[in-house]
């Protein structure tokens, strides 16, 4: 009985729970651009990494995303596929935290903010540009070409900062 006493002691995590909600409150009050800056450094890493971790399953789900995209009839199932397609690529990387963290930055971006922005600034003619951009990241990918699965997601990703703020 001492021993439960000393374990609920040691595993309490009343501060840690205080200190994760604060974080997360700082998390989804982050800015569109402060959200592309992270893909931006993070995005180009997880294409790469999923050269060498993604099996032949997992690339034929990540360009079945592409494809839907690709065909979607409107914004909302383009979005709805540009977003699947980006986790794709994430959770063929098999590392957890990068999926989660793809899970968190993808519901910021699903808050009004950005879809006010998104509104804005994506027309048909982006739309069509930006697939392109994903054929590239596909392809670099079943090439199994880290480098050009990277580059080819800088690129897109600097682009999407481009036409959402530009100079």
């Amino acid at each position: 009985m001492a021993t439960q006493a000393k374990l609920r002691k040691i595993v309490s995590t009343a501060g840690t729970t205080r200190d994760f909600i604060d974080i997360l409150k700082r998390l989804t009050g982050a800015s569109p651009a402060d959200i592309l800056a992270v893909r931006l450094i993070i995005e180009p890493q997880a294409a790469a990494a999923v050269v060498s971790s993604a099996t032949g399953a997992d690339i034929k789900l990540i360009r079945e995303a592409h494809e839907q995209a690709v065909n979607a009839d409107d914004l909302a199932s383009f979005e709805r596929w540009d977003a699947e397609l980006h986790s794709r690529i994430y959770a063929a990387t098999r590392n957890e935290l990068l999926i989660s963290l793809n899970d968190l930055l993808g519901d910021i971006r699903n808050r009004a903010p950005w879809i006010r922005l998104k509104k804005k600034v994506i027309t048909e003619a982006k739309r069509r540009e930006y697939c392109g951009h994903h054929e590239e990241i596909v392809e670099a990918i079943a090439r199994r070409d880290s480098e050009g699965a990277s580059e080819a997601m800088t690129r897109h990703i600097t682009i999407i900062i481009e036409d959402l703020f530009p100079r």
